[in-house]
């Protein structure tokens, strides 16, 4: 039987859940094989707020709203709104292939052409709305859906001539003003991915409005007094790091400590799977890699209060079940215990096995042999970055256009 996933349009929340869950199995940071990517998104968006590790460059913010206030001006009607979008997006992509050289990276497409999936206005919507660029809280398939009313409303506005704004839309205008007046009247034919100095003034006051208390923020602010980025290879090792504000502290803190923890769990649950498949060689490299992980990573978690933690992450958008939390707390509990983790207790072995089985049901590794010849050997060992190399490469492309002249 093939697997479906489906939405009623009408449920926004439902739809921008499930959005989440497609991306999931495609960011290269999902392999979440122990069920802890609410966790680690609820401390992303807190720090990055908006961000995407399917995200390529910044200027697409930019872009998207331009294509579809040209659009919105042609008054197309909600019918025909998709597939007009699809097209213009198409042009978006040829105009950047034919202005862009090949080795400039970022431009969504330029392999797969036509058969492109996801659209860069579907990786881009939800930072439009954090962001405070698109006006309106609802999915892409509902603004399509809305182009005729905006048109009334637009209509209406004009009739009226009074110059105020009326329903909560601006007289049907879903896109911020400032953001459209920024487009360049040679768009989209000349178009080119790096920033202008105003679009990155723009951006800055976008985000210490709607987000003045993140990181992402703090960052941008503190960038316009240096001539270059800082370079980081892990958020916690950032160069300015004493200086973050405090709470921002603490959460990155709390991210480090969780990703030492979890990785000891997905090393132990590689080695039970070499085990059961009989790879003699993965068993004796995770098996060593338990031993370093004890005593050079595990001690870091050893004053970790995760009461103080879980408040900082629940309530932020993402699910956290109680399952999650007594897995996260039971394998801190059996590590810190002393136990002998690197070989495998046997309360270790047993709650990643069960944690393990809870969230795969059949399809579990430890008892679908098929599922099992399917691991590739390193199952959720990708360290947790929080979305900070997007965040790094969005901000240094800020940077660039903050120094245009």
């Amino acid at each position: 039987m093939v697997s479906m996933l489906s939405w009623l349009d009408h449920d926004r929340d439902a739809a921008e859940r499930s959005m989440r869950m497609l991306s999931f199995f495609k960011e290269r940071e999902a392999r979440d094989e122990l069920g802890i990517g609410g966790v680690r998104d609820a401390i992303a968006d807190q720090l990055f707020p908006g961000t995407s590790t399917i995200q390529t460059r910044l200027r697409y913010v930019f872009f998207i709203p331009w294509l579809y206030a040209q659009l919105e001006q042609k008054n197309i009607s909600s019918a025909s709104y998709a597939g007009a979008a699809r097209q213009a997006e198409g042009r978006l992509l040829q105009a950047l292939i034919d202005n862009e050289p090949a080795t400039e990276t970022g431009v969504i497409g330029r392999e797969a052409g036509s058969t492109l999936k996801r659209l860069p206005s579907s990786v881009y919507w939800a930072a439009l709305g954090s962001w405070g660029i698109r006006k309106g809280d609802e999915t892409q398939q509902q603004y399509f859906a809305l182009s005729d009313r905006r048109r009334t409303l637009r209509a209406e506005r004009r009739r009226r001539d009074d110059g105020d704004a009326h329903d909560s839309d601006a007289g049907g205008q879903a896109w911020d003003l400032q953001a459209l007046k920024l487009c360049p009247d040679s768009f989209p034919e000349d178009c080119r991915l790096r920033l202008t100095r105003p679009e990155s003034e723009f951006l800055l006051d976008r985000w210490s409005k709607t987000h003045k208390d993140s990181l992402l923020t703090w960052l941008a602010l503190d960038l316009r007094h240096h001539d270059a980025p800082p370079e980081a290879d892990r958020i916690w090792n950032h160069p300015r790091f004493d200086d973050f504000p405090p709470l921002i502290r603490e959460l990155i803190v709390d991210g480090r400590r969780l990703d030492a923890l979890v990785r000891g769990a997905a090393l132990l649950y590689n080695l039970q799977l070499a085990e059961r498949d009989g790879r003699d060689e993965r068993v004796a490299y995770y098996t060593k890699e338990l031993g370093l992980w004890a005593e050079q990573e595990l001690p870091d978690c050893a004053e970790w209060n995760l009461g103080l933690f879980w408040p900082r992450v629940l309530g932020q958008g993402h699910t956290i079940t109680g399952d999650t939390q007594r897995f996260i707390g039971g394998w801190r509990e059996v590590a810190m215990a002393g136990a002998n983790v690197a070989g495998g207790s046997a309360a270790a072995r047993r709650l990643v096995e069960e944690r393990e089985s809870r969230l795969k049901g059949a399809r579990s590794r430890f008892t679908n042999r098929a599922a099992l010849k399917q691991w590739g050997g390193a199952a959720g060992t990708t360290p947790l970055t929080y979305r900070w190399p997007i965040a790094d490469s969005l901000l240094k492309e800020w940077h660039m256009g903050w120094t245009q002249p």
